[in-house]
């Protein structure tokens, strides 16, 4: 529950920075169309964020076509990281196999660096 809320509050962040925040604006007009995918493993949870010509969207569940998901051993996990925003820790739970990338690294990476500029 606490994953998925983070998650839906994370959607409202980016589409309110998508309209009021400058440099994020900027960034998302570098991309035409991104979708990231953050899930658990299990599939049970997970928000799917769409960029789309400087907009962005979402829709819920973990069971959407994507660029780059984000998948996490699970819920709990997933909220303790990313509430954390610590580098370190998610490098501790990759590396611990707790977090894993399937599809395009760079869009990852481009996705985390925009959450970035907005938190």
């Amino acid at each position: 529950m606490r994953f998925s809320l983070l998650l839906f509050v994370l959607y409202k962040v980016l589409q309110r920075a998508s309209r009021k925040n400058e440099a994020f604006k900027k960034y998302l007009g570098s991309v035409h169309a991104v979708k990231i995918l953050i899930k658990t493993a299990d599939g049970k949870r997970g928000r799917l964020f769409i960029f789309d010509r400087g907009g962005v969207q979402s829709a819920g569940g973990a069971d959407h076509a994507c660029d780059a998901a984000i998948v996490w051993a699970d819920a709990r996990t997933g909220f303790q990281v990313m509430s954390s925003r610590s580098d370190a820790k998610q490098f501790e739970a990759a590396a611990q196999g707790k977090m894993k990338l399937d599809g395009m690294a760079y869009f990852a990476q481009w996705f985390n660096d925009g959450v970035k500029l907005v938190l």
